[in-house]
C-alpha cells in the first residue's frame, strides 16, 4: 500500500498498468476502491492512478480543517511525485469539483478532462442532510448511517426495488471518519467554479445521470453549456453513482480521439512505464 508524503501529508495511492496516465478523483467519502470496476477496462492501455482524499481512506493529515484548493494542490503535488507532466483525469462528483478547479488553474498538465456527476457549486439541499448526517455521527450516532443515507440520495427507486425483489440489501461503508468527512464537507461548502467554469480550454466530456437527486442534471448542463466544444453523455434512470459500463466506452473514445490529435507531444510530456445520447455542444 504505497504512500505520497506531499504538501505535509501521507496519501495513500495506487497505480495499475503503463502508458498514459490517467488520474481518476473519486467523490464525498471515496476511497480507492470506488473506480475497482473501471480500473480493469483502463489497464490494458493506460497507467491510472487512484488515490484517497484529505478527510477518506487512509491518507493522514494533521490541520483542523480542509480547504477546497487543499485538494487541487494534493493532485499537483501527486502527479509531481510520479513524475506525470500531462495526464487524462475523470473526477466524480466532489472529484468532479477537484478536477474542474485543476483544470482552471493547470490546464498544461491535462490531455482530456471527464466529469462524472459533477457540478460547478455545492447544491443548497445536498449540503443540507450531508452535513447534517455526519453531524449526528460526531454526536455519536453509528457512522455507517453516513453511508446509508448517502446511499438513498445517490440510486435510484429502480435500483432499490430491485434490490429489494432479490432480498438483497446494498452495503453501506464501514468505518467511515466523522471528523475527515465533516472536514470534506467544509471544503466541498466553499467550491464554486461558476464564474470560471467557461474558463476551461481542456478537451472535456460531461456524464450525467438523468435521474440523479443528489446533483440535478441541470447542475451538470450548466458545466457543459460553458465549456467551449464539451461533449456529453446523459444516461436515462440513472442515479448519481454511475455505473462505469455506462460510460467506459465513450470515456475511452474521448481520450483517444484527443491522444490522436496530437500523439508526439502526448508522449513526449507523459511518463511511459440504455438508450444513451452522446451530444457535441
Amino acid at each position: 500500500m504505497p504512500y505520497a508524503e506531499i504538501n505535509g501529508i501521507r496519501m495513500h495511492y495506487e497505480e495499475e498498468g503503463e502508458g498514459i496516465p490517467v488520474v481518476l478523483i473519486t467523490g464525498f467519502s471515496g476511497d480507492t476502491s470506488f473506480f475497482k470496476q473501471l480500473i480493469p477496462e483502463l489497464t490494458p492501455r493506460y497507467r491510472v492512478i487512484v488515490f484517497d482524499n484529505r478527510g477518506a481512506g487512509t491518507t493522514e493529515y494533521s490541520q483542523d480543517t480542509i480547504e477546497s484548493q487543499d485538494f487541487v494542490d494534493d493532485v499537483l503535488a501527486l502527479m509531481d511525485y510520479l513524475r506525470i507532466f500531462r495526464a487524462h483525469m475523470l473526477g466524480w462528483s466532489l472529484g468532479g469539483h477537484i478536477a474542474q478547479e485543476f483544470a482552471i488553474q493547470h490546464p498544461d498538465r491535462l490531455i482530456t478532462l471527464t466529469l462524472v456527476s459533477a457540478y460547478p457549486y455545492r447544491p443548497a439541499r445536498s449540503s443540507y442532510f450531508m452535513n447534517g448526517i455526519v453531524d449526528c455521527a460526531l454526536r455519536g450516532g453509528d457512522p455507517e448511517y453516513i453511508s446509508m443515507m448517502t446511499n438513498a440520495f445517490c440510486f435510484t427507486e429502480d435500483f432499490f426495488s430491485g434490490l429489494e425483489s432479490k432480498g438483497k440489501v446494498l452495503r453501506s461503508l464501514k468505518g467511515l471518519d466523522p471528523k475527515g468527512l465533516k472536514d470534506q464537507m467544509h471544503a466541498l461548502d466553499g467550491f464554486d467554479t461558476r464564474d470560471r467554469i467557461h474558463q476551461i480550454s481542456v478537451p472535456t466530456l460531461s456524464v450525467h445521470g438523468l435521474s440523479d437527486i443528489m446533483v440535478e442534471p441541470k447542475l451538470g448542463d450548466f458545466i457543459s453549456d460553458r465549456i467551449p466544444g464539451c461533449v456529453t453523455l446523459r444516461l436515462p434512470n440513472t442515479g448519481h453513482i454511475v455505473k462505469p459500463s455506462l460510460y467506459v466506452r465513450e470515456f475511452m473514445d474521448h481520450m483517444a480521439s484527443h491522444e490522436r490529435s496530437d500523439p508526439s507531444r502526448t508522449l513526449r510530456s507523459c511518463r511511459i512505464n440504455h438508450n444513451r445520447s452522446l451530444l457535441p455542444i
